[in-house]
């Protein structure tokens, strides 16, 4: 299973999605993401030949998988590494006789070819590059700056544009589950589902829907009742097919998304 690299910090009902990577190691994780990198169509590649800064160039891989280089014509990169694509480009300059041993150093300056796309509860939605063979959904949510409701959420994972799985955002938060990404993955991160409380209870408010929750939970979640509260006099409002219903609720009554609670008050 991957680590998890998101920080949880319970405040506020919210957890804070941060990374642990640190710009210390940036430069490193840069150079190693290059190396093990599989280039495809869009990417953008810098060659650099070393002591011939003529034939250095920026590039974009095609939709054919190769490049234009005007020494040699084009070259075909596609499913190679950048060391991988070095060493042919070096090959095609030996074989046109132009150098007898250069040396071709070729970087990844733009991931196009391998994203996936982040949507919904997030600071920073886009694509985001697979630079490496193993990255999971917790990297990528941290990158984007993803928000998890405290007490629920779902992080939904589309394959294909039609395979779909939801995830708990509490699994991914506390390393239960975090699933290898795959080119054209897309998540959405959703909002913990809540319900209202007011009346007679100390902390009145909206709140995230845990796992099995009760009128009675949801109570104690609001702080307990007032002095004037009454246990015996809740009257919960949720809306059915389109239709607003009102009905009295015991303490064992579960709870649903966007119910509105509202305790009363004791008759003296």
């Amino acid at each position: 299973m991957l680590l998890p690299k998101i920080a949880c910090a319970m405040a506020l009902g919210a957890v804070a999605v941060t990374s642990t990577f640190t710009p210390a190691l940036a430069g490193q994780a840069a150079a190693t993401e290059n190396r093990s990198y599989q280039i495809g169509p869009g990417d953008i590649l810098s060659v650099m030949v070393y002591r011939a800064p003529d034939y250095s160039s920026v590039v974009e891989v095609g939709a054919d998988g190769t490049i234009p280089l005007g020494s040699v014509g084009t070259v075909r990169v596609s499913g190679m590494t950048a060391p991988e694509a070095g060493a042919e480009i070096a090959r095609r300059l030996r074989a046109a006789d132009i150098f007898k041993a250069p040396v071709v150093n070729v970087l990844v300056q733009t991931y196009r070819s391998r994203t996936v796309s982040v949507l919904g509860n997030v600071t920073k939605p886009g694509e985001y590059p697979l630079e490496r063979g193993q990255i999971g959904i917790s990297d990528v949510l941290a990158r984007a700056g993803a928000v998890l409701g405290a007490g629920g959420g779902t992080i939904e994972l589309i394959r294909n544009g039609a395979e779909k799985r939801t995830i708990p955002a509490q699994d991914v938060l506390l390393g239960r589950t975090d699933v290898v990404l795959q080119p054209s993955d897309t998540l959405i991160v959703n909002d913990a589902a809540t319900f209202y409380i007011s009346g007679e209870v100390q902390k009145g408010g909206s709140y995230p829907i845990e796992p099995n929750l009760t009128v009675g939970r949801a109570i104690a979640i609001a702080g307990g009742l007032t002095p004037r509260g009454s246990a015996g006099r809740v009257k919960v409002t949720r809306n059915e097919n389109a239709t607003d219903r009102t009905f009295k609720a015991k303490s064992g009554e579960p709870v649903k998304p966007r119910d509105l609670i509202v305790v009363g008050s004791r008759i003296f």
